[in-house]
């Protein structure tokens, strides 16, 4: 058997070539199909809870980034975002602080000035309304708490989140005012 050099012998060359290439890419065109930002994931320092039954999602609340902001041990401010297809308010929040050593503090107490209505997809930003304060003298930022949130249709639910430093530039402008008490 003889091999004829030119023509066939460039085809041949030619057509490996192609399928070399085309292999490249194929296992190229495979990588970074399992990337970080293709799955779900909490871009800030709080939380992701959903709240009721998943059977009905339109009664679902979804609060996003929950955490508690502190600027003093001892006190902070509780931050999410709130929304649900439906209508439903936030009408108590709860919990207690996690200690150094991991056991339970003292369960804070929490203000609520009005009850939180969330209603037709319209989301609910907690720090841009009165502020829901909670207290207790083992609050500190760089812990967690467990926090309980109650909702009047969806129920409640408990998670535990972070307690972050309000004194960092991005919590700055977040601080509650003082308010003022009328004098006699």
């Amino acid at each position: 058997m003889r091999f004829r050099t030119g023509a066939g012998v460039l085809a041949l060359r030619g057509g490996t070539s192609l399928l070399l290439v085309m292999g490249l890419l194929l296992v190229s065109a495979a990588c970074g199909q399992d990337v970080q930002t293709n799955r779900p994931y909490t871009p800030g320092e709080g939380v992701n809870v959903d709240v009721g039954d998943p059977a009905n999602p339109d009664k679902v609340v979804h609060v996003r980034n929950l955490l508690i902001i502190s600027w003093e041990p001892g006190q902070g401010v509780v931050s999410a975002s709130i929304v649900t297809d439906d209508r439903d308010a936030l009408t108590a929040v709860s919990g207690t602080p996690i200690k150094v050593d991991g056991t339970e503090g003292a369960p804070f107490t929490a203000t609520i000035g009005n009850t939180v209505s969330i209603a037709n997809g319209a989301q609910v930003v907690l720090t841009d309304q009165a502020p829901i304060t909670v207290q207790s003298p083992d609050l500190m930022a760089g812990l967690e708490a467990a926090v309980t949130l109650a909702f009047q249709n969806a129920g409640e639910v408990t998670v535990r989140v972070p307690v972050v430093d309000g004194n960092e530039a991005q919590y700055a402008t977040l601080r509650p005012t003082p308010t003022s008490t009328p004098s006699a």
